[in-house]
């Protein structure tokens, strides 16, 4: 894992060109869930959106096309190579009616309101979530639209059948490093929580997965990918050998546990909620 010199920058994951990748595919596994979400959640057309912890846009990609160009979207990162990819992509989609910042969340002070801020997989890496999400609401207008999509990291025991001590170990070489790193495990129940503190009312909430049972399920290399993204730190910390892991066809042998004994195999668990600011 990556060191970061920036106070600002509180991803926990790095933003090497492999952990950049890694999110561009964690995108397209969990755009359907998102974009279902925030149109349940009330985002359309005309809105001006405020996506945090934007990464490579792919959240700001989703609320683009669903407020049209008469709406706006504003993505907020810390990493100027995660904004160079998202900056890339919209002007290859031909979209403009989004723009970026390079900014900490903590101290992001905007000369504009919005109608909606959103955000997915950001809460889980910040130490005080609440509080970053109090300051926020000062640009959202009253009545407007709050939404957040965090993992719970912390049960992995219907995450897979038949019972895999491949898949056990996975689960525990992503968890372990995550939370020593200083990231949430339970951020996903803990909205409702976060959302209360920051003065917000109690949010409505969906608890769904990624599942799949065959061959061509891109949660099998998802997982893999996980589990390299945290090598360096597992080998630090002393969880495993790297032989142990073989990280090279841990996505393989992942594969041939779950497909190969007729089973099932599920991502972490996508925990979304959403509500609206007092008018």
């Amino acid at each position: 894992m990556t060191e970061h010199n920036s106070s600002a920058d509180n991803y926990l994951l790095g933003h090497t060109p492999f952990a950049i990748q890694r999110l561009l595919r964690l995108g397209q596994i969990y755009h359907p869930f998102t974009r279902s979400m925030l149109i349940e959640a009330g985002l359309t057309t005309g809105m001006r959106v405020l996506d945090i912890g934007c990464g490579p846009g792919d959240v700001s990609l989703i609320a683009a096309e669903l407020v049209g160009e008469t709406g706006r979207v504003l993505g907020v990162d810390a990493s100027s190579d995660m904004l160079g990819v998202a900056q890339s992509r919209m002007q290859a989609a031909g979209l403009t009616h989004v723009s970026f910042l390079a900014a900490d969340l903590r101290t992001l002070t905007l000369g504009q309101s919005f109608d909606a801020l959103i955000g997915r997989f950001i809460l889980m890496h910040l130490p005080e979530p609440a509080e970053v999400l109090r300051h926020l609401l000062s640009s959202v207008d009253p009545g407007g639209l709050v939404a957040f999509q965090e993992y719970e990291l912390s049960s992995h025991h219907d995450a897979f059948y038949p019972p895999s001590s491949l898949w056990e170990q996975t689960y525990r070489l992503t968890t372990l490093p995550f939370e020593r790193a200083g990231g949430n495990l339970h951020a996903g129940m803990q909205l409702p929580a976060m959302f209360a503190a920051a003065g917000l009312p109690a949010p409505r909430m969906r608890y769904e997965a990624s599942i799949g049972a065959d061959r061509d399920w891109p949660g099998f290399d998802m997982r893999a990918d996980d589990v390299r993204t945290f090598l360096p730190l597992i080998l630090q910390l002393g969880l495993a050998a790297e032989e142990e892991v073989d990280i090279d066809t841990l996505a393989e042998r992942l594969r041939e546990e779950t497909v190969g004994h007729s089973g099932a195999a599920r991502l972490p668990v996508l925990v979304s909620a959403w509500t609206r600011t007092a008018s």
